[in-house]
């Protein structure tokens, strides 16, 4: 496998394709530029998981309504508002997955794209023009695909264009997922998790790449084992959001780190604590999470300032996983 810090080159006419596609979107008049996943405003919902579909919840734990009823064997995760608030991304899997995108109301969910290989973790860009998401195809044993990058399309599933080429040189040796934008729309940050045939073996580390591809960079170190859930990026520009699951991946902590890769912060320390990200709120105060919470065997949605204090339970109900704070429209 050749080594993941190292950068790696996008096809030039990939480049300029997509180039050509964000400057169409642009001129088309694309949703003016906020920030990433999470948009600066006041603080609006939350939209999370429980057991197989998606619901809302307001921030008080109040309003909560469901927005997704997936087919029977099907599972709905990893939710993503848009910039403007109008649309929902969110995963929909099986055996495989694919991007869909639902109105805040429940109504009009679509499939992005066709059906075919697996589609993963959208994350909306800062313009509300483009979705990155995890693409991973070819043969695969248990659950490592032979090929797993990360890609961009526009918002109705067209135009797919791979961004990284981690898996190329070497198939089967990592995974790569967890998209989410800088503020700015410019860059990506990512994480890697390589297979024990890789080197290191069973390494997991976040990376930064540009939106056309170049610019690749390792953002922490293999010995850190960053990653193991989605990821975010505060509206500021100054954090990054992760998880480090240690030697249990059922098992975790917060913590942020500058995009330069220095600042690293521990915000919570829990011994035996199930814990999944999550995002910033929208007026950059607060981290929404899902952890265990005494001895019940499911995850309830917490939230916490951005130091690591004053932690609150937010919902009632059990089974809570993957939530995103949106901003008040």
């Amino acid at each position: 496998m050749s080594h993941p810090a190292r950068e790696r080159r996008v096809h030039s006419r990939a480049n300029a394709v997509f180039a050509a596609v964000v400057g169409v979107a642009v001129a088309a008049g694309a949703v003016a530029a906020l920030a990433q996943a999470t948009v600066p405003g006041k603080n609006g919902q939350i939209v999370y998981r429980q057991f197989k579909s998606l619901l809302v919840v307001n921030a008080d734990g109040a309003g909560k309504r469901r927005l997704t009823r997936p087919p029977r064997g099907w599972v709905d995760d990893q939710p993503d508002w848009s910039p403007d608030g109008s649309r929902i991304a969110f995963q929909r899997c099986t055996d495989d997955c694919q991007v869909w995108t639902v109105a805040p109301n429940g109504r009009g969910a679509r499939r992005l794209g066709p059906i075919g290989d697996d589609r993963a973790e959208p994350a909306w860009a800062p313009r509300g023009n483009l979705i990155a998401y995890t693409r991973r195809w070819g043969r695969r044993q248990q659950d490592q695909f032979e090929r797993a990058e990360i890609y961009l399309m526009n918002t109705t599933g067209g135009a797919a264009r791979g961004i990284t080429e981690i898996t190329a040189a070497n198939p089967s040796t990592a995974d790569v997922g967890n998209p989410a934008w800088s503020p700015d729309g410019k860059q990506l940050v990512f994480a890697v998790r390589n297979s024990p045939r890789a080197d290191p073996a069973n390494g997991r580390a976040l990376f930064v790449v540009n939106a056309d591809g170049s610019g690749e960079r390792q953002l922490t170190s293999w010995s850190l084992k960053a990653g193991g859930g989605r990821l975010d990026w505060s509206s500021d520009g100054r954090l990054i959001l992760f998880r480090i699951a240690g030697a249990n991946p059922n098992r975790g902590n917060i913590y942020t780190i500058h995009p330069d890769g220095s600042g690293l912060k521990q915000l919570t320390r829990y011994a035996a604590k199930v814990v999944e990200l999550g995002s910033f709120s929208p007026d950059g105060k607060w981290i929404i999470f899902s952890r265990f919470s005494g001895n019940s065997p499911y995850s309830t949605l917490f939230a916490m300032r951005t130091d690591g204090t004053g932690v609150r339970r937010v919902t009632s109900t059990d089974a809570n996983y993957s939530p995103d704070w949106g901003r008040l429209r």
